[in-house]
């Protein structure tokens, strides 16, 4: 099911957010999955098992982050969207290096690097299949100033001070320990650097949810191996104490829900009769078969202001 704007009132959303989480228990041992704590391992695990889905059903061209549309329509191409936007603050001049955190297929500096052949371009990325497949589209694209490697978020292999901007586009979420993510962001970055993020966040602690609410939410985390959304006055309050001010934060939900209604769309016709759905979950690797969750469950989560899809832009301190 997807909301009508006739369908749309507060009272309704909410009957209708139970009712897709009593489908989801007919489909997952749902208790089970939130009981569970997710890994370095169950992230790689969730990013192989589910590239060549992402290919099929969300970007033929390898993006695996949402897109953003002002329209209100979806259009693929809003997946340049975040980029143009940090493209932007590149002018009159562009950074001299930039490091993307979580470059996933390839698709960010695919599509960067080309643009700015005069910008030292990096990369860190946890999935093994990522590098191959990223490698792959650096060589396609003939982008020859980009330097991938594997790597954690939690030690990057950046000396100190030598990188102008770094950016992540729904990567973020991933970071195990966030004071020590912060602080190894703050670390590589030069004096008057710019840490720039895209993604979703709980806009409400747990105590403030209603017992559907929070189990919507956490269950939309884990559905994309997320331990835990992060609460964005939480993040910026830490990024703050690593010496990285905020210097801009946007709301971007009307955007990005066109993308999360399509998937709530693929996905509801998938669960439509629940002995058919699960049979085809069965013959799907584990991860793909979760990635239901997120399908079903971002778009109301976001609709109700649950979750929220938000830009934040930090900046280290000049010298």
């Amino acid at each position: 099911m997807f909301w009508t704007r006739s369908a749309d009132t507060p009272i309704q959303r909410q009957r209708d957010l139970s009712r897709r989480l009593r489908k989801l228990e007919r489909l997952f041992p749902l208790q089970d999955i939130l009981a569970e704590r997710l890994d370095t391992q169950k992230v790689q695990a969730y990013y192989s098992e589910c590239h060549a889905a992402y290919r099929k059903h969300h970007s033929s061209e390898g993006a695996t982050h949402m897109a953003l549309n002002d329209s209100g329509r979806f259009d693929p191409d809003g997946f340049r969207e975040h980029l143009r936007r940090i493209e932007a603050r590149w002018a009159p001049r562009p950074p001299a290096d930039v490091l993307e955190l979580g470059f996933g297929q390839g698709f960010n500096l695919g599509w960067l690097a080309p643009r700015h052949a005069g910008v030292r371009f990096h990369g860190i990325d946890l999935t093994p299949d990522h590098l191959a497949l990223a490698t792959q589209r650096m060589n396609a694209v003939g982008a020859t100033n980009v330097n991938l490697v594997l790597g954690d978020m939690l030690q990057l292999p950046q000396a100190d001070a030598s990188i102008d901007e770094v950016f992540a586009i729904e990567a973020f979420c991933h970071a195990p320990d966030l004071s020590r993510a912060l602080a190894e962001v703050a670390r590589v970055l030069r004096p008057g650097g710019r840490f720039t993020l895209f993604d979703g966040y709980q806009l409400q602690p747990f105590s403030e949810l209603d017992a559907d609410g929070a189990k919507a939410v956490q269950l939309a985390a884990r559905g994309a191996a997320v331990d835990r959304w992060q609460i964005p006055d939480e993040l910026v309050a830490i990024a703050a104490t690593k010496g990285l001010a905020l210097e801009q934060i946007e709301t971007l939900d009307r955007q990005v829900l066109p993308n999360l209604r399509r998937l709530d769309r693929l996905v509801g016709a998938i669960i439509r009769v629940p002995w058919l759905a699960r049979r085809a979950l069965a013959r799907r690797a584990p991860a793909r078969s979760r990635n239901v969750l997120s399908g079903y469950l971002l778009y109301p989560t976001v609709a109700m202001g649950l979750l929220g899809y938000r830009e934040i832009v930090l900046r280290k301190a000049p010298a």
